[in-house]
C-alpha cells in the first residue's frame, strides 16, 4: 500500500512514443499538443529565471524550474496512471510538452560549467547535488501526491 510508483499494469505514458504514423508522415495533433505544452512550460521557466536573476548569482532560477518540473511530471504521470487516463494527447501536452519546456538540462549543464569557473568548487558541487537530489525527491513527492 505504501508504493508510490505507477501501477505495473499501466502502459508508460511519459514519452509519447506511440505515434500512429500509419496514415500520415506526422501526427499533427500530437505535434500541436507538444508545441502548446512546451510553449507554456518554457514561458513559465523564463518568468522564473527573470524573478531569480537579480536576487542571486547562483542559478536558482534553473534549479527552481527543474525542481518544479520534476514535481509536476510526478503529479501528471501519477494522476494519469491512477485515473487510467492514459491518453496520448494529455501525456504529450503535460509530460512531454509542459514539463519538457519547464525543465532544462542544457541550462543546468551551462550553469554548472559557469560555476566551475569560480575559485571555489563548493558552488558547482552544491548545484549539481541539489539538482539531482531535489529533482528525484520532487518526482517521488509528485507521484505520492497523485495517489
Amino acid at each position: 500500500k505504501g508504493d508510490i510508483t505507477p501501477s505495473v499494469h499501466s502502459k508508460p505514458i511519459a514519452m509519447g512514443n506511440n505515434f500512429n504514423t500509419s496514415n500520415t508522415i506526422m501526427d499533427y495533433k500530437a505535434i500541436l499538443a507538444v508545441f502548446l505544452g512546451g510553449g507554456l512550460g518554457s514561458s513559465i521557466r523564463y518568468l522564473i529565471s527573470l524573478y531569480f536573476k537579480p536576487l542571486v548569482q547562483f542559478p536558482l532560477g534553473t534549479l527552481t524550474a527543474n525542481t518544479l518540473g520534476c514535481l509536476f511530471i510526478g503529479v501528471f504521470v501519477g494522476y494519469l496512471n491512477r485515473a487510467e487516463l492514459i491518453r496520448e494527447d494529455l501525456s504529450l501536452f503535460f509530460v512531454v510538452g509542459f514539463c519538457g519546456g519547464l525543465t532544462t538540462f542544457s541550462s543546468f549543464a551551462l550553469d554548472f560549467f559557469n560555476l566551475t569557473k569560480s575559485a571555489s568548487i563548493i558552488s558547482p558541487l552544491l548545484y549539481f547535488i541539489a539538482s539531482i537530489v531535489l529533482g528525484a525527491l520532487s518526482l517521488l513527492f509528485g507521484l505520492w501526491m497523485a495517489k
